[in-house]
């Protein structure tokens, strides 16, 4: 096989983004060439199911492409509601990467997935850090509280992704 598809997730705020960014680094990955599911939001993204926020089919299909070699090419959307369009070579390394990533329909297209064993509560703290540093308002940043986290634990206790990966990283901090 010419290129090895990495699956990295995690709790919202768990160092999903920080990981992935020291792999691209180490490998010289382009960062357009990164799969980052906070790119590719679905049609409801605030709506009450788990797997709302983002569009699940377009990550299948590109898996799918990727698995099968082909480029990265696709049209995203961000939180925002912001167009992003993607055309890249696939590298020999490629990296998906996002909250609620690990599920048995996905699993084999990953040749190495990785669960970041963070707390969950150290996880949101971290996110609401993050998102007040970034200018986000109080009723966003609660969402963590509301919305995000509480999909966050019904995805792992479902699915339970730290079952699912074939590595778990425990340096989270």
């Amino acid at each position: 096989k010419p290129h090895i598809i990495i699956g990295i997730t995690g709790f919202g705020g768990s160092g999903k983004s920080h990981i992935t960014n020291r792999l691209r680094d180490h490998f010289g990955i382009n960062d357009n060439q990164i799969v980052r599911i906070d790119n590719l939001y679905g049609q409801n993204p605030n709506g009450p199911n788990i797997f709302d926020q983002s569009d699940w089919n377009l990550i299948e299909h590109i898996l799918e492409d990727s698995s099968a070699g082909k480029r990265i090419r696709y049209q995203g959307k961000d939180h925002k509601g912001k167009v992003l369009y993607f055309d890249e070579d696939l590298p020999k390394i490629v990296i998906f990467e996002g909250i609620r990533l690990l599920q048995p329909k996905f699993n084999q297209y990953f040749d190495i997935s990785v669960w970041i064993d963070c707390p969950q509560d150290f996880a949101i703290k971290r996110a609401k850090a993050r998102d007040h540093s970034q200018g986000e308002d109080e009723a966003t940043v609660g969402g963590w509280d509301t919305d995000w986290g509480p999909k966050d634990k019904k995805y792992f206790d479902t699915y339970r992704p730290d079952q699912l990966a074939n590595f778990i990283y425990k340096d989270y901090q």
